[in-house]
């Protein structure tokens, strides 16, 4: 073979190489267990977790950042799909309807993917191209993410929100945040802060409230009504959050916390629901 058809041979295979690489990939939204719903396009999965390509660049999501991975396809959810998952099995759900609980631990082949599951019958290979939608965790509620279900417990959700229990100080979002980083808040529900028939407060509290028996004393944060949804950073200074649409700059570096505007909680109830985008 002559010098030019080497070089037309291995022009050819290189192409072939890239249009294999750029073919194992589908375009999903992820959505994560802190609430934030992203457009990417997976590329695998691996033991560090998924890569994906986001707006360009590639990226890595730990695996167990993800709550859901949606193929694309509208999916009519049922509360009873989730019954048999457990803390290391995943629900797939087929375009066709039909469901199955296992355990998603690879991605691979060209064009449609190949998803890798192990089952209890052992492994198997499934298209992308036949699958609507992965469950990494368990949601709450019948569509899917958390509803008006009480929870048992404050703090992260199957779904990816924050339960803020009024009958906490604080509760622990699980979330690791820089000085100077932006983060917005969409907060839902509302809560008792005392046992009067005026003691609830939704996010932004209560601004004709009082503290535990009508005395006047200094809640965490002045500047926000008694009941109202506040945070802090470690032991930073408490400020506050409310139903504010606008991102809140962090204060400090830490485990990020959220709590009630208030300074008893025995007599408070019922909870917030937060959900929380970088």
């Amino acid at each position: 073979m002559n010098r030019m058809g080497k070089i037309l041979l291995g022009a050819a295979a290189m192409a072939l190489a890239v249009s294999v690489v750029m073919s194992a990939q589908a375009p999903v939204t992820m959505t994560l267990r802190s609430g934030e719903t992203m457009a990417v396009t997976l590329v695998d999965l691996g033991g560090r977790g998924f890569d994906v390509r986001l707006n360009g660049a590639e990226r890595l999501i730990p695996k167990d950042q993800v709550a859901m991975v949606d193929f694309g396809t509208t999916v009519s959810v049922q509360q009873g799909w989730f019954n048999s998952m457990t803390a290391v099995d995943h629900l797939v759900v087929f375009k066709n309807g039909d469901t199955l609980i296992a355990e998603w631990n690879d991605v691979g082949g060209t064009s449609p993917l190949l998803l890798r599951f192990n089952t209890s019958r052992g492994e198997r290979e499934i298209p992308s191209s036949d699958v609507a939608r992965i469950y990494l965790v368990k949601p709450g509620g019948t569509s899917g993410v958390l509803t008006g279900v009480t929870p048992e417990r404050g703090g992260m959700q199957a779904d990816g929100s924050v339960a803020v229990m009024a009958a906490e100080a604080w509760t622990n979002t699980g979330l690791t945040v820089r000085t100077g980083e932006f983060l917005r808040f969409a907060v839902s529900g509302d809560i008792r802060f005392g046992t009067g028939a005026n003691d609830i407060a939704t996010a932004d509290g209560n601004p004709a409230g009082t503290v535990s028996g009508g005395l006047f004393r200094r809640v965490p944060v002045q500047s926000l009504p008694v009941g109202g949804l506040i945070g802090k950073v470690g032991n930073s200074q408490a400020f506050s959050i409310g139903s504010a649409p606008q991102p809140i700059r962090m204060p400090a570096n830490g485990q990020l916390m959220l709590g009630i505007n208030d300074l008893t909680f025995n007599d408070n109830s019922g909870w917030f629901r937060v959900v929380i985008t970088r």
